[in-house]
């Protein structure tokens, strides 16, 4: 038992049982191995999906900034950037099972549902930024998390 201003803190058993389980899902979440428990593919997945949004944003600043591209097609080539990172990190790390035999069929659906994200990403971006009129960056953020949602689900789904 702690105190606080307002008296003495009491932690009850379902609260250090939450802590628990967070701690040892975070734990099973860091594994090497891919997993076959949802939560645990679900974290794994966010961890993929941030270090192809590093990769997006990263490819998106230099291909719009840098080298002066449309920012739809900055958009669209710096996104399939981060398609390769998150295909490979996904059957390397995130799921530990494939529904489909061929890698080749796995692949080309992948794009397919990716391709329906890159979709949703650009008509996002570009309703913000032209019909909304906010800054190109902050509608990145909005489609890059609404596309997250997606390509999780749908792959889940579909393919694992």
């Amino acid at each position: 038992m702690s105190k606080s201003l307002n008296g003495p803190i009491v932690k009850s058993g379902r609260a250090r049982g939450a802590v628990h389980l967070s701690r040892q899902l975070l734990i099973k979440s860091a594994g090497l191995q891919p997993s076959h428990e949802y939560s645990v593919q679900f974290i794994r997945s966010m961890v993929v999906s941030i270090i192809a949004v590093i990769v997006n944003f990263g490819g998106s600043y230099i291909l719009k900034e840098k080298l002066g591209i449309y920012y739809l097609l900055s958009a669209a080539g710096s996104f399939f950037m981060g398609v390769l990172v998150n295909y490979y990190l996904s059957v390397k790390w995130v799921f530990a099972t494939r529904k489909l035999a061929s890698r080749r069929a796995e692949f080309l659906i992948f794009v397919v549902i990716t391709g329906v994200g890159l979709l949703f990403n650009l008509l996002i971006i570009a309703g913000m930024v032209e019909l909304v009129k906010v800054g190109y960056w902050i509608a990145l953020v909005v489609a890059t998390i609404i596309v997250f949602f997606w390509n999780f689900l749908a792959r889940k789904k579909v393919l694992y």
